[in-house]
């Protein structure tokens, strides 16, 4: 018996051993403040820390949810989320970040986070004096960056999120044109609500894993 308990003991520790193994082999590329957290609280027209905002330089930036504009969602993970907003004006909202080790060109990395939308998200617009709903569906669009070339590509794409409840979203990201060094995430109009007023919340991102072929 003890024999016998021996061996199935020392197949386990070989087994967790090449699982660590295969673990530590694989790329894995981690962001800084991946749930847009902010001390506890929520703040208007703020990039949360880690972050750089991409949105025009003539409108308010991001959102740091819940809290403002009448968004009372709990987050996914943590205290805090993200809110970016896209206007009928044709400006949309985005955030990016430098990343520790490039996307290579060739090769495919996994990307999770969670998606939702704000069934209220009233503010001001450039074309109403009056406070209005910002709430049609948007998609998500992620983007590689090369800092350098200045080279950029479209990653990947949501569907039209419409929920009002957190779902967790998968990619798969490819880069074909070039390596990138940071990664940009962008709030778009959905098909079918062009140049409306929508907003989207974004919460609890995960690592960037590089898929081993």
């Amino acid at each position: 018996m003890a024999l016998i308990m021996k061996k199935y003991w020392s197949l386990f520790l070989l087994v967790a051993f090449c699982t660590t193994e295969e673990i530590l082999a694989q790329k894995v590329i981690l962001l800084d403040n991946p749930s847009f957290e902010n001390g506890g609280s929520g703040a208007a027209g703020t990039v949360p820390s880690g972050w750089i905002n991409l949105g025009s330089e003539d409108q308010t930036p991001p959102d740091i949810q819940p809290g403002s504009f009448q968004v009372s969602m709990p987050p996914q993970d943590g205290d805090t989320y993200l809110g970016l907003v896209v206007r009928e004006v044709n400006t949309w909202e985005g955030v990016g970040q430098p990343l520790m080790d490039f996307l290579e060109k060739g090769a495919t990395y996994t990307f999770s986070l969670w998606l939702a939308r704000s069934n209220t998200y009233r503010s001001g617009t450039p074309l109403s004096r009056e406070v209005v709903n910002l709430n049609a569906p948007t998609i998500l669009k992620i983007w590689g960056y090369n800092t350098s070339s200045k080279q950029e590509e479209l990653l990947a794409e949501s569907q039209a999120v419409s929920h009002s409840k957190w779902v967790r979203y998968e990619f798969m990201l490819t880069p074909t044109l070039a390596d990138y060094d940071e990664l940009d995430l962008m709030a778009y109009y959905a098909l079918g609500f062009e140049q409306t007023n929508g907003n989207l919340l974004i919460d609890n991102c995960s690592a960037i894993v590089k898929v081993e072929k």
